[in-house]
């Protein structure tokens, strides 16, 4: 008998807990649909009556307050604070590529774009970090990774490579793009 309360005490607290779950959420969501919402309005004695939100949507003219706008705008500047709220930085960056000559690492050549493609993209997945590339130079297509401004960098590369599969990997001479961050200094006032 005892065990029967207790199931049955288990169960109405996990519907209870069920219902709640699934559809307080949904109670809580409709609240903020209704246009008939009720807010407080001052009525012809001064005191506050609730009036529907659509009369406040329906009497509000926007332009009216164009003039308390206005006057803040004058009262900051005489105080001698900027009409805008934010900051402007003290300088900023920008990420320039220049074209210069330089060295890659070749992994793969063919003669079909498909296949160089596919190559490309399990070099991507192999490689990681460095860029890969697909050259043209007729009529073969060449699979070529990395971004090394001298060919010392790419032989130091070169080894991980063919670790990782790419046994016939050599260095080339390329046109490389090279990413620099540049400051630029905010002007002064």
């Amino acid at each position: 008998m005892k065990k029967q309360k207790s199931n049955r005490k288990r169960f109405l607290f996990s519907s209870f807990c069920f219902i709640s779950f699934c559809f307080l959420p949904f109670a809580f969501s409709l609240q903020g649909c209704g246009g008939e919402r009720q807010t407080l309005k001052d009525d012809e004695n001064g005191t506050k009556a609730k009036a529907p939100m659509v009369y406040y949507e329906a009497t509000l003219r926007p332009s009216e307050f164009d003039e308390e706008v206005e006057i803040i705008q004058k009262d900051h500047e005489k105080q001698g604070e900027s009409a805008l709220p934010f900051e402007v930085p003290s300088d900023s960056t920008v990420v320039e590529t220049v074209e210069v000559q330089g060295f890659r690492i070749q992994v793969f050549a063919s003669s079909s774009i498909d296949e160089a493609s596919a190559a490309q993209i399990v070099a991507r997945e192999k490689v990681g970090t460095d860029s890969v590339y697909v050259v043209y130079d007729p009529p073969v297509y060449k699979v070529r990774v990395g971004d090394y401004a001298t060919r010392l960098e790419a032989n130091q590369r070169l080894p991980r490579l063919v670790h990782l599969g790419y046994t016939d990997a050599w260095v080339v001479s390329d046109k490389i793009s090279l990413r620099r961050v540049t400051r630029i200094p905010r002007p002064a006032d």
